[in-house]
């Protein structure tokens, strides 16, 4: 949409081209509020987390790493399902 939008505003096409712009961000800023909440939900861990996952992820394996950290993350989860559900601080606590 970003090439298209540019391309009618050089043709001088300016209401169709600022319409396709502000499409286009609108588009990615409901993108990026919308999607991290999604996909929390359907893996049952907190859009925070999950961006953080999704992020971490990103850095260290590129893009492929947007699906391993979240996939990363869920493993981690289960691993630790007991410390997580008892409280952390009541299990440092008790040992």
């Amino acid at each position: 949409m970003l090439p298209w939008g540019i391309i009618l505003l050089i043709n001088k096409d300016f209401s169709l081209g600022f319409s396709i712009l502000g499409l286009y961000i609108f588009v990615a800023v409901v993108r990026q509020i919308i999607e991290p909440k999604v996909v929390s939900n359907n893996i049952g861990i907190h859009p925070i987390f999950t961006l953080i996952a999704m992020y971490t992820g990103f850095k260290i394996m590129g893009v492929i790493g947007l699906l391993v950290g979240p996939i990363f993350l869920i493993i981690l989860k289960s691993i630790f399902y007991n410390t997580i559900e008892e409280g952390l601080v009541e299990t440092i606590l008790d040992k």
